[in-house]
């Protein structure tokens, strides 16, 4: 099997995964490219993976190459239009990092550059590939738990403290935390519902990281570090593969400005929530809840659902489902924890392996710049619902003039 020749637009935490799966599955794929503006920050990455990749600073070069297969782009999400339309363009597959775009605007010319091209876009909703969600969605499929009535998930994100020494605080980088984290779970609602939205209503709050006199500006600096339970020691190896390479790559950043990896949680400027709830509505009569809060213990996704013949009650992390008939009160457990061996629960490896398989022999992606669209479409009706505190409608019927081969 020949690998897929692959170009990374990024060097970012994501890219930290796709660079460990192309290094133990050399047959899969091949790193050629590895570009971010920030070179030092591509060439930890390159370096730790072996991966003899050419590392540069611009993707506009590779656009022409006959060896480039692939692009995988990682940017932060308000950046994703500019490589990712080059790339289809020069016929290239795409693997598009989640959020398709931060604007419908922004999404619209993606998909317009999807449907001039013959090339796969492959939106990177990976928990579509989740060994757990996978079995929810064939459970709800094939009737097991009757017609579906409500759907609660929520996601408990201890990491996600981080978002506010990150881009992904601000906005104008990321379209808030309904778009940049949210827009997987209002994809997952969706596919798994069966539904199309009607009607959002959320509300959110920063409940935790306010300001507090005296802290920051930096970690490293802060004269309140040895009490402050959120202290990060930028310095300070940690015993995890991933976080550690990720410190790695923040040792790489700016270490003084409004960036730094190390600034204070509480001190740093954001327009963005730590907690939030979203009811959604859908045509085929399910109403869903989905809960967000960064300030959580452990960090997990969890789904219940209620329908006419069966509920279900399923926690992503540790990779187990429950189903109970409503009449008899019988009980079936499902333990998927032996299939929860990659990041993000399994799916990264799943997901990845789908999309280098498309490469190569065809085949449409199980996420597409529809759902990604639409996802979108949601996370904003929810931003705007926090906004005035209403329930805002949605009208998808747009979708509909997305052509088939650029649908799921």
């Amino acid at each position: 099997m020949k690998p897929v020749n692959v170009a990374i637009i990024g060097a970012g935490a994501r890219s930290i995964a796709f660079c460990n799966y192309i290094a133990e599955n050399p047959k899969q794929a091949a790193l050629k490219v590895l570009v971010d503006l920030n070179i030092e920050k591509a060439e930890v990455l390159n370096e730790r993976y072996k991966l003899g990749a050419k590392v540069q600073d611009s993707f506009y070069e590779l656009m022409v190459r006959d060896d480039i297969d692939a692009v995988m782009v990682s940017t932060p999400d308000y950046a994703h239009v500019a490589p990712a339309c080059a790339a289809l363009k020069a016929q290239k597959h795409v693997y598009l990092e989640k959020p398709l775009a931060t604007t419908i605007e922004d999404c619209d010319k993606i998909i317009s550059a999807a449907t001039s091209s013959k090339s796969t876009c492959y939106l990177g909703f990976n928990m579509r590939h989740s060994p757990v969600y996978e079995r929810i969605h064939q459970l709800v499929v094939d009737g097991t738990l009757g017609k579906i009535t409500t759907i609660e998930s929520n996601e408990w994100y201890y990491g996600g403290k981080t978002y506010f020494r990150r881009w992904n605080r601000l906005t104008k980088f990321s379209g808030g935390l309904w778009i940049t984290k949210a827009c997987h779970d209002f994809d997952m609602l969706t596919w798994i519902s069966g539904g199309m939205p009607k009607s959002v209503y959320a509300c959110s709050d920063l409940s935790h990281y306010n300001p507090i006199k005296g802290a920051g500006p930096r970690c490293r600096d802060c004269v309140l570090k040895e009490s402050c339970l959120d202290f990060y020691d930028i310095n300070k190896p940690i015993d995890h593969w991933f976080d550690e390479m990720w410190r790695l790559i923040q040792l790489k950043m700016a270490q003084t400005d409004t960036m730094s990896p190390d600034i204070c949680l509480f001190n740093s400027d954001k327009d963005t929530f730590d907690n939030g709830m979203a009811i959604v509505e859908y045509d085929n009569g399910v109403r869903a809840c989905y809960t967000v809060n960064i300030l959580a213990a452990r960090t997990t996704r969890q789904m219940r659902i209620v329908g006419t013949l069966a509920m279900l009650e399923a926690d992503v992390e540790i990779g187990t489902i429950v189903l109970t008939h409503r009449h008899s009160g019988e009980t079936i457990s499902y333990n998927l924890s032996d299939k929860l061996k990659s990041t993000h629960g399994g799916s990264d490896q799943s997901i990845l392996t789908d999309f280098f398989n498309i490469c190569r022999k065809g085949g449409k992606p199980r996420s597409s710049v529809g759902d990604g669209r639409l996802a979108v479409q949601i996370a904003i009706a929810a931003r705007q619902s926090c906004n005035i505190g209403a329930r805002v409608q949605i009208n998808p019927s747009c979708d509909k003039t997305i052509p088939e081969h650029c649908l799921a």
